[in-house]
């Protein structure tokens, strides 16, 4: 019995020590610095949380153009902020598929402007990564053998594409002073995040050949 005692106890203090262990790991963990395709997984989480916070300033954009009576922008709005969210969603499965971990970033509001300041807010936003990092991460990526992540920032760059031409196409027309209620909405691929005009039909997804039927549509 006496040697039981010491034991148990000593069982016990390093079981609880374990745990203690265990529950700061989980608070406090560490940030990995030998994955092996570590400078990608930094080029996904920069990219995913440019996504995530376009996704919500869209949102909110196109609460702003619903209240300024402009429902066709607010549409593409909508479409744009589902768009970014998706691959949103695809850079942070990446990061968890190999190895790492997605952070959010914090989101701050908005600054209340007319829908046409924002629309030229949003051109600037997607211009800055089309020219930015985009280019130099695909490179890398394909650099490493890495065809998985360098496949998904050429789906958000296809799309970010698209959005620019769209987003200029409605510029042109409040400059001069055109209609600016298009007769259609868009579509937009739940897989990769494409986006086009209703108006302009197929039968799969050009970047990641997902049937059409699948597609979300905004009017």
């Amino acid at each position: 019995m006496r040697l039981r005692t010491p034991f148990i106890a000593a069982f016990t203090v390093g079981l609880t020590a374990l745990i203690i262990s265990y529950l700061l790991s989980l608070r406090f963990p560490a940030e990995p610095t030998d994955y092996l395709w570590y400078d990608s997984l930094q080029q996904l989480g920069e990219l995913g949380r440019a996504k995530y916070r376009q996704s919500h300033r869209y949102g909110e954009y196109a609460q702003r153009a619903e209240h300024d009576s402009l429902h066709h922008l607010a549409t593409l709005f909508r479409a744009m902020a589902y768009a970014d969210n998706v691959q949103c969603n695809n850079c942070r499965k990446a990061i968890e598929s190999l190895g790492g971990r997605f952070h959010a970033p914090v989101l701050l509001p908005s600054e209340r402007q007319h829908t046409h300041e924002h629309l030229r807010a949003a051109l600037n936003e997607k211009y800055e990564i089309h020219n930015g990092p985009t280019a130099p991460c695909i490179r890398r990526a394909i650099d490493e053998g890495n065809r998985y992540v360098a496949r998904l920032i050429t789906w958000c760059d296809a799309s970010d594409i698209k959005q620019i031409l769209i987003i200029e196409r409605e510029i042109d027309n409040i400059g001069h002073h055109a209609s600016l209620t298009p007769s259609h909405g868009y579509r937009v691929c739940p897989t990769c995040g494409a986006i086009s005009d209703e108006g302009l039909q197929s039968c799969f997804c050009p970047h990641c050949m997902t049937d059409s039927n699948r597609f979300v549509v905004f009017r």
